[in-house]
């Protein structure tokens, strides 16, 4: 499963991508991740932002050929998903983004 998240908004306001794939973790962490994402409200719209400083991530995953995307608020992250979001850093790629959203694989970071 290979995972795309587009982190915006924060003091700066500078956006970031990552992109993981689970086939490269460890089998705790590879479960664990996907663990985080399956209980997700998955193609639901986005709230509206609670906060001009706030966090707002989205998530795109693409496993056997499908795409699933959520965006969430700072406040909206379940407890859950808090393993995937640090190992974004170890195991991801972060760049700062072009302000386009995330789009899987034609607009996933190189």
């Amino acid at each position: 499963m290979r995972v795309y998240v587009t982190r915006r908004g924060g003091l700066a306001g500078v956006a970031l991508h990552a992109t993981l794939d689970t086939a490269q973790l460890s089998t705790a962490d590879a479960t664990r991740v996907e663990a985080a994402l399956q209980d997700l409200p998955w193609g639901r719209l986005p709230a509206e932002p609670t906060g001009a400083d706030r966090f707002r991530y989205e998530i795109l995953i693409e496993e056997g050929g499908h795409e699933r995307r959520v965006e969430l608020g700072e406040t909206e992250i379940p407890d859950t998903l808090r393993p995937l979001l640090e190992l974004l850093p170890g195991h991801g790629r972060i760049r700062p983004a072009s302000g386009a959203a995330a789009s899987g694989p034609q607009g996933a970071p190189p």
